[in-house]
């Protein structure tokens, strides 16, 4: 898969002249965590973070190279040449993935047969679908938690960076995350937005997503506006909605027309992959307090009728102070 907009190298390298060097090494640790999540990865996955791998590894600093190379010493299927780069690096970073089976000499495995190479794989694989099939969630609550402030803690050009690659560099399997993609929900969004009124939103945006409360407040109430850029996404918000959600749900993000833009052509080039992606990070977050779906009125003509039984006892009640007011005449 070809990388798109800014995950190019020519973007990269534009990215990198605007945001500084400071940023590039949160860039490489962003990217690593998410490229590590996850045991198994195409070979598209593994050429697209090798390269930016690479690139960034050039450009940061020791501590950053010992970083990465700490994260990649503990995962089994860490890319072979970016390997073999930290390894050939100054002492304290190529120790600590000088151990790694992918970096060490051929076993008595790979000497086998054919035939006995291809029994030890398919253990091997069994043993993967065991540890797969036992997982209860995509992410465990701690990695989430750390993700998801690595997010937030970004700027606005490191997180389109994470959105546009998330689907290549950790995309998620299918059928692990949930969201719900009716209609009736962008109208309750939108209403809630419009008449300014994030408390709903967020309500309205936890039970839809399936995340917790707090953090559905944190997504309606953030200054920057990726995080409900990215819900609208996963839930297939359509694109006016969305632009009139961002209008009116954050007077920090609606208060530059600039802004909205720029959070609109985000998602016209976010892929709902990528979307999903963050969604499930924001499900594994640890804690309880989750929203249950429920429907409310989004239009007039939906709204209950008043209490008719009320209005009688009051006209009822009103009628015994008429008669006397009537017979003191």
């Amino acid at each position: 898969m070809k990388p798109q907009g800014l995950f190019g190298f020519d973007g990269l390298a534009e990215f990198g002249r605007r945001s500084g060097t400071a940023m590039r090494p949160a860039l490489l640790q962003v990217l690593t965590d998410l490229y590590v999540h996850r045991l198994r990865h195409t070979p598209d996955e593994e050429r697209h973070y090798t390269e930016l791998a690479l690139r960034l590894l050039e450009a940061v600093d020791v501590p950053a190279r010992m970083a990465v190379a700490m994260r990649l010493a503990r995962h089994d299927a860490a890319p072979p040449r970016v390997l073999q780069y930290l390894a050939g690096d100054v002492p304290e970073v190529a120790v600590l993935v000088r151990s790694h089976p992918l970096l060490e000499p051929r076993s008595a495995v790979d000497e086998a047969p054919p035939h006995r190479r291809a029994a030890a794989s398919a253990t091997a694989a069994a043993r993967e679908a065991q540890r797969l099939a036992a997982a209860p969630r995509a992410i465990e609550p701690a990695r989430a938690s750390d993700l998801n402030e690595q997010f937030f803690a970004a700027n606005a050009h490191a997180r389109r960076l994470i959105l546009l690659n998330l689907d290549i560099v950790a995309p998620i399997p299918a059928g692990l995350v949930a969201v719900s993609r009716d209609p009736a929900v962008s109208q309750q969004l939108e209403a809630a937005a419009l008449a300014r009124n994030r408390e709903d939103f967020a309500l309205h945006l936890a039970a839809a997503l399936q995340i917790p409360r707090e953090q559905a407040r944190r997504v309606a109430g953030d200054d920057l506006g990726e995080p409900v850029a990215v819900a609208g996404k996963a839930l297939g918000v359509p694109r006016d909605v969305l632009y009139r959600v961002l209008m009116f749900v954050n007077p920090a993000v609606g208060h530059s027309v600039e802004r909205v833009h720029a959070l609109a052509r985000l998602y016209d080039e976010m892929s709902a992959t990528a979307a999903v992606g963050m969604v499930a990070i924001w499900q594994a977050l640890p804690g309880s307090e989750h929203v249950e779906a429920r429907y409310q009125p989004v239009t007039w003509d939906e709204t209950p009728p008043r209490p008719r039984a009320a209005m009688a006892t009051q006209r009822g009640s009103a009628a015994p102070r008429e008669s006397k007011r009537r017979g003191a005449s």
